[in-house]
């Protein structure tokens, strides 16, 4: 199949991070900013929906069973978080082009009856490199944290060579 499968602690199920997906793994204090594990991952869901939206693409989450964005039936972000001692790790994964095909092998998050989408195949919009994308999520991020009046600095650095990022944001 040409993917390692790695195991890790966090919330979800099965997933596939790979090239052409915007990651972020926030490292947060939720206790420090006074926000609870719900409201954390509906922020997370959030900063998909805008994200989106930044390429005319409507998406939406908060389906009953179901974390996530969705585009109609079809997911577009996934999310698996952990929460330890009230510290985040872990967060989501924003499918901009990736080889859809690796999708097939898994039960995405455990949900069987639904597809994987990207953002290419949901815009007639030009996208710009995927690195311009993973920025636009790192920023959004953080602009949706402020929003609730939470003073943040933003600090991100390669994680897998030029596929992946990892943010940490901290106060």
């Amino acid at each position: 199949m040409g993917a390692e499968l790695h195991y890790t602690q966090r919330g979800g199920d099965i997933t596939f991070h790979g090239p052409h997906q915007a990651i972020l793994y926030p490292i947060i204090s939720l206790r420090d900013i006074a926000l609870g594990a719900r409201k954390y991952v509906e922020n997370l869901e959030l900063t998909m929906i805008e994200l989106s939206s930044l390429y005319g693409v409507e998406a939406h989450g908060q389906r009953k069973c179901e974390t996530g964005v969705w585009v109609g039936d079809r997911k577009i972000g996934a999310i698996g978080v952990r929460i330890s001692t009230g510290i985040t790790s872990h967060g989501l994964a924003f499918n901009i082009d990736p080889d859809l095909t690796f999708f097939k092998h898994i039960v995405p998050c455990g949900i069987v009856d639904k597809v994987v989408t990207s953002l290419r195949r949901e815009t007639d919009l030009v996208l710009p490199d995927d690195e311009v994308i993973q920025e636009q999520l790192f920023l959004e991020k953080k602009t949706s944290l402020q929003t609730q009046a939470i003073p943040l600095s933003l600090i991100w650095k390669p994680f897998l060579g030029d596929r992946e990022m990892i943010g940490r944001i901290v106060q």
